[in-house]
């Protein structure tokens, strides 16, 4: 494999910064619930706006370009603790006039002379018209990923959640993390505040050793009918050297699998389609190794370009966006373009009403440009 430049880790392996939510007209409203909605912490996208996080949960107006508080009643102070910007985490999810999001607790209890791990997990929802907050799902067999993508189709949220690979030392002392373990594909109706546990998404990885302590999932998106989960774990352990070499590629390192839940079947199985560097409803987008070429799918067809996208790019307004080299395809006739004095950026968005890409980079900052001023 070709050597690239060293790649975020984060969640054993990369941050994503993966498909935008098929929106509806009122940002604030998505009536329409047979279509789609993909979120994740770095693409909170709505129809005029999106939802970030910096120390509390703030609001980019794309027209006004203005970021404020997320708030329901007027004249907040945002420093209060029940101030819905500080209680929705980092990535609440806008749907049907309410932010839903999770609050979860993982602790030691003591029971007679035994040391106990258990979770404690609830999915919230808070009103955006009276600030109300209530109760929609509780459950303890796991603990969410909520900032590592979610669907929702069909009044139902899904999303990945681990037992937080509990482990008791010589001493007595239980340890947990978000890697390893087993992990699953969860499902919540937001009607009737039922809670499915599917199972787990993988569980061969268990045969190495490295595994136990770098096995991960994400969600990738929502494409043709069935949600995609990115699914990465070493084989082997990796020491800190490794991945302070210059030219390190977690590639070389992880086993990348892709794997595909079907909401309606509720059937989990491994994917034909290669892990993910980009899903929504009608587009995939991969890192081919054996052409060494990324490979789009978007509506039907196929295309192929000669760069390497690996596991991070976009697909916005007939445009392939790859992060990773700076530059950006057009679809329509295969030109390549640099991103010029904005290739420390994503492109996350496209403002429609205006004709404008949003844009981000990972200290937050936010950027948006016309069509003219990308090019």
């Amino acid at each position: 494999m070709k050597k690239t430049k060293l790649l975020s880790i984060v969640s054993s392996i990369a941050l994503l910064f993966t498909a935008c939510g098929n929106k509806t007209e009122d940002s604030r409203n998505q009536s329409d619930s047979s279509e789609p909605v993909y979120i994740n912490s770095s693409r909170n996208c709505y129809d005029d706006g999106m939802i970030y996080y910096n120390n509390k949960a703030m609001y980019y107006d794309y027209a006004t370009e203005e970021s404020t508080p997320l708030r329901a009643k007027p004249n907040c102070s945002h420093t209060v603790s029940g101030c819905v910007a500080n209680i929705v985490g980092e990535c609440p999810v806008m749907y049907n006039d309410y932010l839903y999001f999770f609050n979860t607790v993982q602790d030691i209890k003591e029971t007679g002379d035994r040391r106990e791990f258990y979770i404690d997990s609830k999915l919230c929802r808070v009103s955006l018209d009276s600030s109300e907050v209530e109760t929609v799902a509780e459950f303890t067999d796991s603990a969410p990923h909520d900032c590592d993508g979610c669907v929702i189709y069909n009044n139902k949220l899904y999303f990945t959640a681990s037992d937080m690979n509990p482990q008791t030392d010589d001493y007595g002392m239980i340890y947990s993390s978000t890697s390893g373990g087993e992990h699953y594909i969860c499902g919540i109706d937001l009607e009737t505040g039922e809670y499915t546990n599917y199972g787990i998404i993988y569980d061969a990885d268990k045969q190495y050793e490295g595994a136990s302590h770098s096995s991960s999932p994400m969600i990738a998106g929502f494409y043709d009918g069935k949600i995609y989960i990115n699914y990465s774990f070493c084989k082997e352990a990796m020491t800190g050297d490794e991945s302070a070499q210059e030219n390190f590629d977690p590639r070389d390192y992880f086993t990348l699998l892709c794997f595909e839940f079907d909401p309606e079947t509720k059937e989990i199985k491994e994917s034909d389609l290669p892990y993910s560097a980009y899903a929504d409803k009608d587009s995939y987008v991969y890192y081919d190794l054996q052409k060494d070429k990324s490979v789009v799918i978007d509506k039907g067809k196929t295309y192929e370009f000669d760069c390497d996208v690996e596991i991070n790019a976009s697909l916005i307004n007939n445009k392939l966006f790859n992060f990773h080299e700076q530059s950006w395809y057009d679809l329509s006739d295969m030109s390549e373009h640099s991103m010029g004095e904005y290739g420390d950026y994503h492109v996350v968005d496209y403002y429609d009403k205006e004709k404008s890409y949003i844009l981000t980079d990972y200290n937050g900052k936010i950027v948006k440009l016309t069509e003219e001023e990308l090019t």
